[in-house]
């Protein structure tokens, strides 16, 4: 065993970027394999059904007049599901294993050029510590495999930030490409155009007169080359989706999810592992001055979503690893002037030893959850079924969390049962389907006796088949916030003829 560490002691002081991107490798291939289902509604429903859905033949999304929904990021799961049915793979598990691979690979990038950034504005020393949490931050490997915008924008901004900082004074061509990427960024997930305005804000208070120039040629060519021109062709108008969005968020800003100002502080403050946090965040106010194209673009990303009232976790995923770089390079940089801190490297150690005893373990997890398990695993099940000719989704709630069909892999009539919808109403749905259900999906197992009893007037008599539960993470979810976190088992059961 001390050999083994040595030999990664050694690895690493003489090796370290390929220790980086090894570790980063091997984290994502567990996700890729063990990570199955999805994390939030968002990265399942608006990408992936959407994607096969128009596969089916729908035109969801096309028929509004009001679009608030980009085509490019739906569209390319569109074009790869497509391309998989050509190749006669059909199977929405092993579609959804090749999507995952693709994610993890295109998140590589965001360690690489990371990792190349902080070279670029740090010691090497320093440098490597961003690298490594690049590649294992507990958060990241989980977070590489979803089909989040949040986190798939993320890549070309890293890159977008590199070409500014790999030459000591702002080239033409560099800070061209850096402009479309993000361009690209912006395609992905409109709310980092704050980013990408407060470089070019920036390099106009510098006097960068040529800079700006070519970096706002490049993000207006990549954004009309790929968000313009994809709203043209699928809504008739460029940039519809975004203007549609930006009306349809000040409307409503109160629509979903609120929280206080102060939300996402608090926020960073968890997701960084106190006490550690508050050191690290310290850090990244000290870098305001020495990075200035990484921290204000971070800084006005985060206020703008602190001020607007519609607040969920996600929404600040696209600045995580900036303020993750940012907070290293500030913190490193401010122990080695400190003369308290250089006076006490033990407790440096320490505080850096809970920290990764925690990421650790934190990591070790997510990057084997299997997300929203009892969902999938059901359709998953029923898609291996050839008799399904439609299937009746019954809940205890109203608001019964909407059902992943994706992995059902078929295109059939599903009805919901819910405590508000009478008999009679539901009855009504069946009949003018014209198919008549011959699978029933309790959720929850609660008064289930009488539950079935109430589904034999529509099925006959019930047939048990089987019991799918969640994973311990998504149990454990449900059990600390049930509310928010419905993630209850599900038990199938067949129409008897």
């Amino acid at each position: 065993m001390k050999n083994i560490f040595d030999i990664l002691k050694n690895s690493w002081e003489k090796h370290p970027f390929p220790v980086i991107m090894g570790c980063a490798i091997a984290f994502r291939a567990l996700a890729i394999i063990f990570a199955k289902g999805y994390g939030m509604h968002d990265d399942h429903f608006c990408v992936i059904e959407v994607a096969q859905g128009w596969l089916y033949g729908s035109r969801e999304w096309f028929l509004t007049n009001h679009p608030i929904r980009s085509l490019v990021y739906p569209g390319l799961h569109y074009l790869l599901f497509g391309a998989l049915e050509k190749l006669q793979v059909y199977d929405p598990q092993i579609k959804m294993y090749i999507v995952r691979f693709f994610h993890a690979a295109y998140s590589l990038i965001t360690v690489y050029f990371g990792y190349k950034t902080a070279l670029c504005i740090t010691d090497k020393k320093t440098a490597n510590i961003v690298g490594l949490l690049l590649a294992i931050f507990w958060l990241f490997p989980f977070m590489a495999v979803r089909n989040l915008i949040e986190f798939v924008c993320i890549p070309p901004m890293i890159i977008g930030v590199y070409l500014i900082y790999k030459n000591p004074k702002i080239k033409g061509g560099a800070i061209f490409f850096s402009g479309i990427c993000f361009g690209l960024a912006f395609a992905l997930r409109f709310q980092t155009l704050s980013m990408a305005g407060i470089i070019g804000l920036l390099l106009l208070i510098k006097k960068e007169w040529k800079p700006v120039l070519y970096y706002s040629c490049g993000f207006l060519l990549s954004s009309f080359s790929i968000q313009g021109m994809s709203d043209w062709i699928g809504y008739g108008r460029p940039f519809a989706s975004f203007i549609g969005y930006l009306l349809y968020n000040t409307e409503n800003p109160y629509a979903f999810t609120t929280g206080p100002w102060y939300q996402y502080i608090g926020l960073l403050i968890a997701v960084f592992i106190p006490p550690v946090s508050l050191l690290l965040l310290f850090g990244f106010l000290r870098t305001w001055k020495k990075l200035p194209y990484i921290f204000w673009p971070t800084v006005a990303f985060l206020i703008l979503h602190s001020i607007f009232p519609n607040k969920q976790e996600r929404f600040i995923l696209p600045v995580i690893p900036f303020v993750l770089m940012l907070s290293v390079i500030g913190w490193q940089e401010f122990v080695l002037k400190s003369g308290y801190w250089c006076k006490r490297p033990g407790l440096v150690k320490g505080l850096w030893g809970w920290f990764w005893i925690f990421n650790i373990l934190l990591l070790c997890i997510c990057s084997i959850t299997y997300s929203k398990k009892a969902r999938v695993e059901t359709l998953s099940y029923l898609s291996h079924k050839t008799d399904v000719q439609g299937i009746i989704i019954e809940s205890r709630d109203d608001a019964p969390p909407p059902a992943p069909l994706f992995y059902l892999g078929k295109s059939v009539p599903v009805f919901y049962a819910q405590p508000s919808k009478t008999v009679e109403n539901l009855k009504r749905e069946i009949d003018s389907s014209g198919t008549l259900p011959n699978y029933v999906v309790f959720l929850d197992g609660k008064n289930i006796g009488a539950r079935i009893k109430k589904m034999n007037g529509f099925c006959g008599t019930l047939m048990f088949e089987q019991e799918i539960r969640p994973s311990f993470i998504d149990w454990l979810l449900y059990v600390m916030n049930p509310r928010h976190n419905v993630n209850q088992t599900s038990f199938v059961y067949k129409c008897a003829p």
